[in-house]
């Protein structure tokens, strides 16, 4: 999300429902976390990003093994964290580790 950025129209809203997360999905993990729960996941996120301000952005790659997910700070990389069951608590302990600096 670059400072111009509606973070509504960047991640979405209610009217919308899911449809902003869809590229953050990543199917190589189906297996082990399904679509819905990778939505789970990635929904408390893109509420700390907007909350925490334009300054954050979770960017989203597509590599050989799946989807890479890099937090951003400024266009500072923070943090690469991969899609697991913990997603959501390293991003948020990230940002919060970022803010302390």
């Amino acid at each position: 999300m670059n400072t111009d950025d509606n973070p509504i129209a960047a991640f979405g809203s209610a009217e919308e429902g899911d449809e902003p997360l869809n590229p953050y999905i990543d199917q190589t993990l189906f297996d082990s976390i399904d679509s819905r729960a990778q939505k789970d996941l990635l929904r408390p996120v893109f509420d700390a990003i907007t909350l925490a301000g334009v300054d954050y952005d979770l960017k989203v790659q597509d590599s050989a093994t799946g989807k890479r997910y890099t937090l951003c700070k400024n266009d500072e990389v923070i943090e690469i964290v991969p899609m697991d069951s913990s997603f959501t608590d390293k991003v948020l302990n990230a940002i919060e580790n970022s803010k302390e600096e």
